[in-house]
Order: structure tokens, then sequence, then C-alpha cells
């Protein structure tokens, strides 16, 4: 199994949030927008980042070129967050961000996206597959860490409950004749974005079996940025290179 280069660097999604202040959640939704997506750019630099030990040539690259590169689909080309293709492959390995960073005005929940992200990682995930069905895609969606405190009962999940229970059906695709609106992989990543613990970064597999209903995570149901890599670089190599397993 390929291993994640220990010089990659897991604390750096702190940087990420030291670049700019936050806005507020009363700012204008323009000013919010603006934010998000130069979040997700840095994000999705990040990203590559760790995985590029071993995907020599993944974008974006270091310096941030290569944002939202190409890839060619079953409908022309679409951009993709990260990005590994080779001549050889085509797409070997895709990975596509999805933030929701402030609660909704009215309902004071995290939930009112959860469609339309979803609907967008269907049609991704399906375009992408259709063109070439040995390529790997993950999914992560990013939520405050709040997501999972606002339970209010016993009849709605948190916000974070509601979308490990959402997008479980956007993940688990094994095998390369499996539905190809699947994703490999797909994540809840939990940050903390102020306090005493900003910073702080946890990965939610999806396909884990009794997520918490109106609680956090606990720290062994969660997986740490390294963690999650060598999940990453798992599924790919399960895909690419399986292991040859002997009778004993």
């Amino acid at each position: 199994m390929t291993t994640v280069s220990k010089a990659t660097d897991f604390n750096a999604f702190l940087d990420v949030l030291d670049v700019e202040p936050r806005p507020l959640a009363t700012q204008p939704q323009g000013i919010r927008n603006s934010y998000a997506t130069r979040f997700a750019n840095r994000l999705a630099v990040l990203f590559a980042n760790s995985l590029r030990s071993t995907f020599e040539g993944i974008l974006p690259r270091p310096d941030g070129s290569g944002q939202e590169s190409r890839a060619r689909t079953a409908k022309g080309y679409k951009k993709l967050d990260v990005n590994y293709s080779t001549p050889e492959l085509g797409l070997g390995l895709g990975v596509s961000l999805k933030h929701i960073g402030y609660r909704d005005a009215k309902t004071k929940r995290y939930t009112k996206n959860y469609t339309r992200n979803d609907n967008e990682l269907r049609a991704e995930a399906m375009d992408y597959h259709e063109r070439q069905p040995y390529a790997v895609m993950i999914g992560v969606l990013f939520l405050p860490y709040d997501a999972c405190d606002d339970c209010s009962g016993k009849k709605d999940p948190s916000s974070f409950g509601a979308a490990v229970k959402h997008f479980r059906n956007r993940a688990g695709r094994s095998a390369v004749d499996a539905p190809p609106d699947l994703f490999e992989k797909f994540y809840i990543a939990l940050y903390e974005h102020s306090g005493e613990k900003r910073g702080s970064l946890d990965f939610y597999d999806v396909d884990r079996p009794k997520p918490p209903f109106g609680r956090r995570p606990y720290p062994d149901e969660v997986l740490s940025f390294e963690q999650f890599v060598e999940d990453v670089i798992e599924v790919y190599d399960s895909r690419n290179a399986p292991p040859f397993e002997w009778a004993v």
C-alpha cells in the first residue's frame, strides 16, 4: 500500500483560516459568497498539497495555479476542485469539495442547501464515471463543528447528523460496475473557525454505522487529516493496484 509522506503538514488548515477574517453571518450575502469562493480555493490547494507526494502533478499547484482544472466527462469537460490525471489513466483521482459555512437565517440550521449540493454531486459523479469508470471520486462537505449542536429534540438529528444521513446515499461506489452517480467515499469535514480549538479539523466517513444523533462525534469516531489522506490513498490503491493474497 502506498503511504503518505510524513513531511506533509497536517496542521495547515489553520493557515487556511488565517489568510483573511471570516465574515460575520450578519454581513451581506455577496461578501460571504466571495469569501466562500476564496476559502474553497485555499482548501483545494491544501488538499492537493497533502496528496502531492503520492500523486505527482496533482492540481491545483502549490502556488494556487491550476484551480478548478478541467477533466473529460461524458458531457464534455467539467471542472474539478482537486484533479489527478495522467495520459495513461485519464482521470485517476478527483476530489469534490463543498462548504456550508453559515446557518440558515430562518431555520437556524445548516441543512437548507443539502439537496442542492447533493444534486450537484450526483451529476458530477455520474458525468465522470460514465466516461471514466475507473476514476476514484472523493466527496467532502465542510461544516462548522457547531452543526453538531443544533439538535432540538428526538424528532430531527443535528445538522451534522442530517448531513451524514443525506449524503450516505452519495457514497459507497466500491466497483467499476456500481452506479456511476456514487462517489467512492464521502466525508463530512467538521472544523472549528473560532475559539480555543480554532483550526481543528476532523473527518467523518458517512458510511460509518450509527452516527451521532445529537452530539459531537467522539475522537474514535472521526479521522484526523493524516488518517483521511491515508484513507483516500488506500481507496485509490484498491482500485488501481489491489493487493494479491495467497492462501496460508
